[in-house]
C-alpha cells in the first residue's frame, strides 16, 4: 500500500506534468494562420520541388471546396491511398478543411488488406496518388465510390479560405493497427486530441511537449521519413507545419536508399528526425549516413526499446541531442519523452527510461485491482489526458475492454470533462525515484518489429486459414549477431493432409493477407 505522504508525492509529481489549459483549436486552421503570417516561407521540400505556406494553404483550400461539393461532411472518413508525396499532406489538410477525417492507407499493403480497410469505413470518396494499378485491382463496385486522383485536381480553382464546419470533438483521422483476432482495429482520433498533442504549452515547472524538443534545439528543418500510416508521422508533418517549420519529405526511393537519404539530409540541412532504433542502427553502418549527422541537432527514437549501446554509437558520430519516446496510436502519438545523457563511463549503472509524461498526458501505473503501485514496483501502464482517442471504429467491445472510466477523477479536477477515460496499454512499467518510467515490456503476445505493432495472434489466425494446417504458434526471437527481432512459426498438419505444407507457401499466403 502507498502511504499518505507517498500518495501525495505520486499524485503531484509522478502521474504527470499535466497542463490544465486544454484548447479547442483545430490544427488545420492554425496551419492556415501560419500561412497568413509567413506566406512565402517554405513549408515542404520534396526532391527539387518546394511548396510555400501560401501555396499549401491555397491548394488545400481548393481540394476542400471540391470535397464539400462531393458531399463530404463532418466525421466522414476519407481514405488516402498515396505513395510518399506532398499530395498526401495536401490530401490530409484538404480533408480536414472540408470537415472530414482522413484515413492513411499504405499502397504497399496487400490488396486484400486495402480492400478490408475500405470495406470497414465504407467511404463516400477515395483519394489516391500514383497508384492507379491498385485502384484497378480493388474488388469494389466503383459506382459506390468517387475516386479522386490528387495529382490531377485543378488546384487553381477556389483557392480562398473555406469556412470551418468542425468542432473540436469531431473526428480528425483514423489509423488502423494490428488485431489479435486477425481483424485490424481503426483507432479514432478527434481534433481535440490532435491539436493538444501538436500545440505548444505555456511552460511551467516541468511541463514538456513535443514542440519543446524542437524549440530547445532551435530546429528549423524536419526530415519526414515515417510511414504515413504510423502515428509518428504526426511529429514529422503536423507538429512541424503548425509551428512554421520546413518539412523535408523523402520519397519512397530516397527513404529506402541510405546513400540517397544521406545526401538528402545533408543537402537540405536537416535539423531533426524521428526514427525507430532498429532503422537508425542499420543506417549507422553507412559512412555517408554517419557524415550526414554532422549538423543534425536532435534525434527522437520511437517505437522500440532503446539501448545505451545505440546512444553511444550515435554520440560517436554526432553531438545531437538524443530523446527516447513512448506512445500509442490510440493516444495520438508520443505520450512521454526522455533526453538521454551519454556519459564517458558508458552509463554502466544507468537504465534508459521513457521519461515523464508530456504536458498533454497523464500516466498511471496500476496493479490488477486498478490501484497505484509503489515506486519500483511493476504494474500496467495506463494513459489519460487530452490525447486519448475515442476508441475503435465499429468495435464497441474492443473499445469497452481497453478504454476505461478513469477511477482517479475527482470533482475538483479542472479537466474532468476531458480526462474521463484512461486507456489500458498492455505495457508493463515501474516508477523510478525521480518520477520517470522504466518500460518493462508487454503483457500479451503483441510485439514490435521496426516500430510496427504486430499481433502474433493475428498471424496465427491467418496461418490457420491455410488448408492442411492443424495447429500453429508464432514467437518472436532475436538474432544474436545484430540483436534484430524476427518471427518464427511452428506448425503441425491435419491428419487428413497427405501433402506437406512448405514454409514458402505460408510466407506467400501471409504476404497476400498481412502488411509486410
Amino acid at each position: 500500500m502507498l502511504t499518505a505522504d507517498t500518495t501525495i508525492k505520486y499524485e503531484k509529481e509522478f502521474i504527470s506534468n499535466f497542463n490544465a489549459s486544454e484548447n479547442d483549436k483545430l490544427y488545420h486552421e492554425e496551419i492556415s494562420k501560419i500561412a497568413q503570417l509567413y506566406p512565402d516561407k517554405c513549408a515542404i521540400v520534396f526532391n527539387e520541388t518546394k511548396f510555400t505556406y501560401k501555396e499549401l494553404d491555397e491548394m488545400t483550400n481548393s481540394l476542400a471546396y471540391y470535397l464539400r461539393k462531393q458531399n463530404v461532411n463532418r466525421n466522414d472518413i476519407i481514405p488516402i491511398i498515396s505513395n510518399r508525396s506532398p499530395y498526401y499532406i495536401i490530401g490530409t489538410l484538404g480533408v480536414s478543411k472540408a470537415g472530414g477525417a482522413y484515413l492513411p492507407i499504405d499502397p504497399k499493403l496487400p490488396i486484400d488488406r486495402i480492400q478490408l480497410l475500405l470495406n470497414e469505413c465504407q467511404p463516400k470518396l477515395v483519394l489516391f496518388n500514383n497508384i492507379e494499378d491498385i485502384i484497378d485491382k480493388l474488388n469494389i463496385n466503383k459506382t459506390e465510390f468517387i475516386y479522386c486522383n490528387l495529382k490531377n485536381h485543378n488546384y487553381s480553382q477556389n483557392i480562398g479560405k473555406i469556412d470551418n464546419i468542425n468542432e473540436s470533438n469531431d473526428l480528425s483521422y483514423v489509423l488502423f493497427t494490428s488485431g489479435s483476432t486477425g481483424e485490424p482495429k481503426g483507432t479514432l482520433i478527434n481534433h481535440y486530441n490532435l491539436y493538444n498533442f501538436v500545440r505548444s504549452y505555456k511552460k511551467n515547472s516541468n511541463e514538456y511537449c513535443m514542440y519543446d524538443v524542437l524549440n530547445e534545439n532551435n530546429v528549423k528543418t524536419v526530415l519526414s521519413i515515417s510511414n504515413f500510416s504510423f502515428c509518428t508521422s504526426n511529429v514529422d508533418n503536423i507538429v512541424s507545419l503548425i509551428h512554421g517549420l520546413k518539412v523535408v519529405l523523402a520519397d519512397d526511393i530516397v527513404s529506402n536508399d541510405i546513400t540517397l537519404l544521406s545526401k538528402y539530409i545533408t543537402d537540405n540541412n536537416v535539423d531533426f528526425f524521428i526514427i525507430t532504433p532498429t532503422r537508425l542502427n542499420l543506417f549507422l553502418e553507412n559512412d555517408l549516413f554517419r557524415n550526414s549527422l554532422d549538423k543534425v541537432k536532435a534525434i527522437c527514437l520511437a517505437g522500440e526499446k532503446l539501448s545505451f549501446e545505440l546512444c553511444r554509437k550515435i554520440r560517436k558520430y554526432s553531438n545531437c541531442n538524443i530523446y527516447n519516446t513512448y506512445g500509442l496510436t490510440e493516444c495520438t502519438a508520443v505520450c512521454s519523452c526522455k533526453k538521454i545523457i551519454v556519459n564517458n563511463d558508458n552509463n554502466k549503472d544507468d537504465i534508459i527510461t521513457i521519461g515523464k509524461p508530456l504536458s498533454s498526458c497523464k500516466i498511471y501505473i496500476l496493479d490488477q485491482n486498478m490501484k497505484s503501485v509503489p515506486i519500483g514496483v511493476e504494474g500496467e501502464i495506463y494513459i489519460g489526458g487530452y490525447t486519448v482517442g475515442d476508441g475503435y471504429l465499429h468495435h464497441e467491445e474492443w473499445t469497452k475492454a481497453k478504454y476505461i472510466k478513469n477511477p482517479f477523477n475527482t470533482k475538483n479536477d479542472l479537466n474532468e470533462k476531458h480526462n474521463q477515460i484512461i486507456i489500458k496499454t498492455g505495457d508493463l512499467g515501474k516508477w523510478t525515484n525521480n518520477g520517470e518510467i522504466e518500460y518493462l515490456g508487454r503483457m500479451d503476445s503483441q510485439v514490435k518489429i521496426h516500430g510496427q505493432r504486430i499481433e502474433l495472434g493475428e498471424i496465427e489466425s491467418k496461418i490457420h486459414e491455410i488448408d492442411g494446417i492443424d495447429q500453429c504458434i508464432v514467437i518472436d526471437k532475436v538474432k544474436k549477431e545484430t540483436n534484430e527481432k524476427y518471427l518464427m512459426c511452428y506448425y503441425t498438419l491435419t491428419k487428413e493432409n497427405k501433402n506437406k505444407v512448405e514454409s514458402n507457401e505460408i510466407r506467400e499466403y501471409l504476404k497476400k493477407k498481412l502488411p509486410l
